[in-house]
């Protein structure tokens, strides 16, 4: 890097005194470069936000609400004879606390392990779905209804023979719900493989309750084939977290004097707190 101070004029702005990064003695290179962490971090955390109305870099409030999830309520500290204690924030933190990137990055973790489960379980589960485009949470218990309807509806002998009216009024409210699962149709002929498909979809709807806190909409994300895009970039934002950590060391001083505090995540993601250009 030719001129670290100048490119760090242009990450901070003008109104920076940047003599008194110099003073510390720390490497600015290694600060520039930190500094290009936390705005990729910004933007991952933008573009999230704009493709899915999702916020990762979570409010305290939002923070206390999630630690409902044990694996993010539980944290384990060896105490001074090393042995591993368990201890959940729920109970030495309170809600206004500021979220800690620590915090941040249990909450990225679970998410993302959550995302990949369910990916997992409809690749090798479902391979060829009948109603991912079109299915939302609250239709799941109707969809069963009707699957349940056409079971009783069906005779041994005569199959559909004598009912054939309720099946088909069935079908037709089944058919203007999913209009475009063509596979689907018609349902007399479908309904076991959707049975089972709405297996899946309640293991969708437990994820969206389990994150309800972050207006979290599983459904919306695989109707629009997002679930892979999603994962790859929670996963990028808890990377690109992590290496902040690692990186912070050799920097501090700069980092306080710019405002940057790990045990408040506001001060990493909040553009009006500490403005950064993306240089």
């Amino acid at each position: 890097m030719r001129d670290p101070k100048r490119i760090l004029e242009k990450i901070l702005g003008n109104g920076q005194n940047l003599d008194q990064f110099e003073q510390t003695g720390e490497p600015l290179e290694q600060l520039v470069n930190f500094l290009r962490d936390v705005v990729k971090c910004r933007r991952t955390r933008q573009w999230i936000a704009d493709n899915y109305g999702i916020d990762m870099a979570v409010s305290p409030e939002t923070f206390s609400l999630l630690l409902d999830i044990p694996q993010i309520n539980f944290i384990e500290n060896s105490n001074r004879l090393l042995e591993v204690e368990s201890i959940s924030l729920r109970e030495t933190r309170n809600p206004g606390d500021p979220v800690t990137v620590g915090n941040l990055n249990s909450v990225l973790r679970e998410f993302y392990r959550n995302l990949e489960s369910i990916q997992g379980r409809l690749l090798n589960d479902y391979p060829d779905p009948f109603l991912t485009g079109e299915m939302r949470g609250k239709w799941v218990d109707s969809v069963m209804e009707q699957v349940s309807g056409l079971k009783k509806l069906h005779g041994k002998l005569t199959g559909y023979l004598f009912n054939l009216g309720k099946v088909k009024t069935i079908e037709r409210d089944f058919a203007e719900r999913f209009p475009a699962s063509i596979k689907a149709h018609p349902l007399r002929r479908t309904w076991p493989t959707v049975e089972r498909e709405l297996e899946f979809y309640r293991k969708c709807n437990d994820m969206n309750e389990r994150w309800k806190a972050i207006d979290f909409d599983l459904f919306q994300v695989i109707r629009e084939d997002g679930l892979s895009n999603l994962r790859e970039n929670v996963q990028e934002m808890g990377n690109l977290l992590w290496k902040l950590v690692y990186n912070r060391k050799p920097v501090e001083r700069c980092l306080d004097r710019i405002g940057i505090e790990f045990t408040d995540t506001r001060s990493v993601f909040d553009a009006d707190r500490i403005e950064l250009s993306n240089i």
